[in-house]
């Protein structure tokens, strides 16, 4: 976010490392439109078009977005620096789905319902699909929906698409990665152990809220190994662990995502919940008004404080078992 002439407006800036200052990538480009002649009017348009408020949206104009942020970075215009930005959600995905790769919860997560660890953790990367509509930005309240009296955060990286790709193998597939962001991943445990009991889901589990940010940072501003992950309730350390502890690594799981369909850009990824990354696995329970804190390593820190419940709505009522051949009405 950024204060300009008509109060706060959302912007996509940009910075070529963390001891660098923040560029409004719009207001760099208008003036760099400006003095090759553009016209002011028509250099605002130009700039709008290829930096548009939305994250994904820009990256649709594929290698215009990057050369131009390229070249921003390169000038690094005076007039476009902007001093202690309020850094919101940095993504508004194009679409979601969300893996499973860190060992220990996956396990747990199983071993929480008795149920027997399956192989195929070992076999394939598995994920769900979530809702992209779904997402809030740091700072923001965490819903907390009128069906559920447990919430849980997930501490997860979350893998930003930047081009478009398919069928990929793990030795392309990093070429058509953008960044890495915080992702977490907020579950309502209590229906979601109830729903995915029928083999489909989680949906209501999931699907009311998601947050990433504040920021995404390009692969060639990261480490080549594992990056410190940690997640802090009201400012007590619940979680402290690293990303190599995944079984998959981000490029297998962009190339296994890539299989059969189209991975679009502004796509995100989530790696799933680091080993110990949520409340579940270590024993404890979140509270209404509790500030969450999730930190990576060169991806910064996610504050957001959890909402008061909502109050009951409607909730289906149970209806009468009928097993055998006795007859079912579904369209009534």
């Amino acid at each position: 976010m950024v204060h300009g002439p008509e109060g706060r407006e959302k912007r996509i800036l940009v910075r070529r490392d963390r001891s660098a200052q923040w560029l409004d990538l719009r207001t760099a480009l208008r003036l760099g439109s400006v003095a090759r002649g553009a016209a002011a009017e028509r250099a605002t348009v130009l700039a709008a078009a290829l930096a548009p408020c939305s994250t994904s949206l820009a990256l649709q104009g594929g290698a215009d977005f990057h050369d131009a942020v390229a070249a921003v970075l390169a000038d690094a215009p005076e007039a476009a620096v902007v001093t202690d930005p309020e850094l919101t959600n940095a993504l508004d995905p194009t679409s979601y789905r969300d893996f499973m790769v860190f060992e220990r919860h996956f396990s747990f997560g199983y071993e929480w319902q008795n149920k027997p660890v399956p192989d195929v953790m070992y076999e394939l990367p598995v994920s769900y699909a979530g809702d992209p509509l779904s997402f809030i930005g740091p700072g923001e309240t965490i819903p907390w929906p009128s069906y559920s009296e447990r919430l849980d955060y997930e501490l997860e990286l979350g893998i930003v698409i930047g081009k478009a790709g398919t069928n990929l193998r793990p030795e392309q597939a990093l070429d058509h990665v953008l960044a890495l962001t915080i992702f977490n991943d907020v579950s309502a445990r209590d229906i979601q152990g109830r729903e995915m009991a029928g083999g489909l889901g989680p949906s209501k589990g999931k699907h009311f809220a998601c947050v990433t940010g504040p920021l995404v940072t390009s692969l060639d501003e990261l480490p080549g190994s594992g990056l410190a992950m940690t997640a802090r309730v009201n400012g007590e350390v619940w979680c402290a662990t690293t990303s190599a502890e995944m079984v998959w690594s981000v490029a297998e799981i962009v190339a296994w995502a890539s299989q059969g369909e189209v991975l679009r850009p502004g796509a995100l990824l989530g790696s799933g919940t680091c080993n110990g990354g949520s409340t579940i696995e270590i024993g404890r329970r979140l509270e209404p008004g509790d500030e969450i804190e999730l930190e990576i390593e060169h991806l910064g820190v996610m504050r957001n404080t959890l909402g008061t419940p909502a109050g009951r709505t409607w909730w289906p009522s149970a209806r009468e078992r009928r097993d055998g051949s006795a007859e079912t009405h579904f369209l009534t």
